[in-house]
């Protein structure tokens, strides 16, 4: 494709993986020399993975005969690369190689989902591209796909299903659950031509008369589909966005106010207000498995069993909630129930805005840590104490450090603060020393990461993931000691401290030896 400019061409490989073994020596030879030239005549656009362009040149690093110059040349561009990769560098700081690297995986997902979200659902044939069929206008019985698509525009000023769904992609990428962007299309068109009743096809407009004239809604339900449930089981988890969207556990996870609301109308406000943003999958599928449920009369095991049935309606609840709602949060109906907490103070970290709130909450992260690395259940917020195990022939004693505690606030060597990191805008948490840029290894606070941590200060141990954030912590500890002991002056005698909880939860230090 020639460029605007008149002196260059595009060439776009957008599969690395479909490039035939007959013709790969010759274009991988081609990309080599275009990023080596600084001034090339044709520029390369190559859409691939992390792994998929490291393969590119080390295939062809491997096949090259060995100390020739194209060897050499292949291991130059592989090793940039690499660097690249590793440093979240969009080019190369030697100036070696010409490359550009734009790491989807490094960027927030909503802009390119909203540009989906539009595309799709504010085409210009939806306007008269169904003048002539009459489910266009009915309103008892309607087109089960023009009602989808009103439930996922929402209404000006109130689009929670989008706004769901991108909060959702949102915590699986800084999770580093990358969904590429013709997966992010897929969530859109599954939810709304998804169907139940013929997996892993969409609604056909034969499909959807056929669906409105048998009432059956169930089987075109937009909530179940948005995470993929009407595609099997195993296809759904060889997708990145059903399998990431699957660890959040909607429909499974749920608290007493939540199901109330659904099974009592408790309050009824609120119930009536949600049957009215939707009656037809809300209202409309549940009430009478909620009746036979009240009369005694559920059938176990069949589809429309109350169990199913109110996940379902569990499923409605996650895309049609308000996120602001403290005592009916969304996020209550996943496993990351700390996750609204989490994108509000990314969002903060990120503007540096809210201090008061940024602080509260690193005060929380900070006392989960503490109890983390201690095993004792402390109330301390205010400082980080570097512990370490004392060994298990004295549980009683507690644990003990030889570094003074990481002060939150106020004016000491060292001190714990938070930064957004470029790009995915994910918040890290790290050591640092007043008046020098250097900063410890930071701890990367991922959604998952950051609800162990809330959850531990208060109170619970989340064991479904416990041990891998656990190691997370340590390994932090461990580069947060070895970066405050290389500013320490070196002692032969070193002064281990020994720390309790004092009656007010706060850690006591008490010196054993000079």
């Amino acid at each position: 494709m020639p460029l605007p400019n008149g002196k260059n061409t595009l060439r776009v490989l957008r599969d690395l993986t479909e490039i035939k073994d007959h013709i790969k020596p010759a274009e991988v030879e081609q990309v080599t020399r275009s990023v080596l030239d600084p001034d090339p005549s044709t520029i390369y656009l190559l859409a691939a993975n992390n792994g998929q362009l490291l393969k590119f040149w080390r295939d062809a690093m491997e096949a090259a005969p060995s100390g020739s110059d194209a060897q050499v040349r292949y291991k130059k561009v592989h090793t940039r690369l690499a660097e690249m990769l590793h440093f979240d560098q969009r080019t190369d700081v030697t100036g070696e190689v010409r490359i550009r690297l734009l790491n989807l995986s490094q960027t927030r997902p909503e802009p390119v989902f909203d540009k989906l979200f539009d595309a799709i659902l504010e085409h210009e044939a939806w306007d008269h591209g169904c003048s002539k069929c009459h489910l266009a206008t009915e309103r008892e019985s309607p087109c089960p796909i023009r009602y989808n698509r009103d439930v996922l525009r929402g209404v000006p000023g109130n689009t929670p299903f989008r706004d769901r769904l991108k909060q959702a992609l949102r915590v699986s990428a800084m999770n580093d659950q990358h969904v590429p962007v013709r997966q992010m299309l897929m969530i859109v068109v599954n939810a709304l031509l998804g169907d139940h009743r013929r997996n892993d096809r969409t609604l056909t407009c034969k499909e959807a008369r056929r669906r409105a004239r048998d009432r059956d809604y169930r089987s075109t339900n937009p909530y179940d589909s948005a995470l993929g449930l009407n595609v099997r089981p195993e296809k759904r988890q060889a997708l990145a966005v059903f399998s990431s969207l699957s660890t959040f556990g909607v429909g499974f996870e749920t608290n007493n106010t939540i199901d109330a609301l659904l099974i009592d109308h408790e309050p009824a406000a609120l119930a009536a207000s949600l049957d009215a943003v939707d009656p037809l999958y809300g209202k409309g599928l549940f009430e009478a498995p909620r009746s036979s449920y009240f009369h005694g009369e559920d059938a176990n095991g069949n589809g429309n069993s109350f169990a199913s049935a109110l996940e379902t309606q569990r499923r409605r609840l996650f895309f049609l909630l308000d996120s602001t709602a403290p005592d009916r949060s969304p996020w209550d109906l996943t496993v990351f129930r700390e996750a609204g907490l989490f994108l509000t103070f990314s969002d903060a970290v990120a503007a540096g805005t809210d201090s008061e709130f940024v602080a509260s909450v690193v005060g929380q992260l900070v006392n989960g840590l503490n109890r983390t690395l201690t095993g004792m259940m402390t109330m301390d917020s205010d400082a980080l104490w570097l512990a370490r195990s004392i060994g298990r022939s004295e549980p009683s004693i507690g644990r003990f450090t030889m570094l003074p505690e990481i002060k939150r606030r106020g004016f000491s060597d060292f001190r714990v603060e938070v930064a957004s990191k470029p790009g995915s805008q994910r918040p890290q948490l790290f050591v640092c020393r007043r008046q020098t840029d250097r900063r410890s290894t930071p701890l990367e606070l991922r959604p998952l990461l950051f609800e162990y941590l809330i959850r531990v200060a208060k109170g619970s141990l989340p064991s479904s993931f416990s041990r891998q954030c656990y190691q997370e912590v340590r390994h932090f500890a461990l580069a947060a000691s070895s970066y405050v002991e290389s500013y320490m002056e070196s002692e032969d005698d070193q002064i281990i401290r020994i720390l309790t909880v004092a009656r007010n939860g706060a850690i006591t230090p008490r010196d054993i030896g000079a």
